[in-house]
């Protein structure tokens, strides 16, 4: 299970995630960025502070929004070793 929060902020959008970045959910994760890509330019940002879990979708996906111009923000051990992995195929990671 995922939750998703969306924080529309000045300027951007904050997507705080917590749970299991997998499976169905990373289609859910995909479908919100892509609606407030649509509808607004600002910065995005997505804090995976609360995650406990990335499959390998969710990874293609963290990386392609961060070739996008995305920002993430990650922290714990597994989580943080994840964004570091990606971090060499483009995923920028903070915190």
């Amino acid at each position: 299970m995922l939750k998703i929060a969306v924080s529309n902020t000045n300027p951007g959008t904050i997507f705080v995630l917590s749970g299991r970045l997998a499976g169905p959910w990373v289609d859910e994760v995909r479908n919100c960025w892509l609606k407030q890509k649509k509808h607004e330019s600002a910065p995005c940002h997505v804090d995976l502070r609360e995650v406990t879990f990335i499959d390998e979708a969710g990874t293609r996906l963290l990386s392609q929004m961060y070739r996008q111009g995305v920002t993430i923000q990650a922290s714990g051990c597994l989580t943080r070793a994840i964004v570091q992995n990606l971090d060499k195929t483009g995923v920028h990671k903070h915190g």
